[in-house]
């Protein structure tokens, strides 16, 4: 009896835990959630910019693979202007910090962005974010295609 009790508690644990740790919601497929940033005087609203690629990145100013991955992006949008915008969004608690990195890492200032604390939650909901470097590839109809896309997936489909 105690054999077939831990043979059931086994596969109970087999079925649950994975479940755990998977996403339970994706986004790829889906129309992207709208919200809308504010950067000095530039206005950017996802829903706004269908009609072109949108490379839209979730970074942190104190972690290191976020701020290289953002470094790439930054690049590769630069190269890519013409079809794609590119909509960094940090939303780390310190201001300062953030300001001090951009400038460190010679990203372009027009695309990054710190939502007011308000919008904050709107955002991370919308796009399941947890921790850490994020990203998402929205296409001209506004459908996310693609999650933490490479630089050579970026290029294939842009160019697509």
């Amino acid at each position: 009896m105690k054999k077939f009790l831990l043979t059931v508690a086994s596969a109970l644990v087999l079925l649950v835990v994975p479940s755990a740790y998977s996403p339970t919601d994706t986004i790829i497929g889906k129309d992207a959630p709208n919200f809308e940033v504010v950067n000095g005087n530039r206005v950017v609203e996802i829903e706004k910019l269908k009609g072109r690629y949108i490379l839209l990145s979730f970074w942190s100013s104190v972690d290191p693979k976020s701020r290289l991955a953002n470094k790439a992006y930054n690049d590769v949008a630069a190269e890519e202007t013409a079809a794609m915008e590119y909509v960094a969004i940090n939303l780390d608690p310190s201001a300062k910090v953030f300001e001090e990195i951009v400038k460190i890492d010679g990203l372009n200032a027009i695309n990054q962005f710190r939502p007011k604390a308000d919008n904050t939650s709107l955002i991370e909901d919308g796009y399941g974010l947890r921790s850490g470097f994020v990203s998402f590839l929205i296409n001209p109809k506004g459908e996310v295609v693609a999650q933490d896309p490479s630089i050579d997936e970026i290029k294939a489909l842009v160019k697509a």
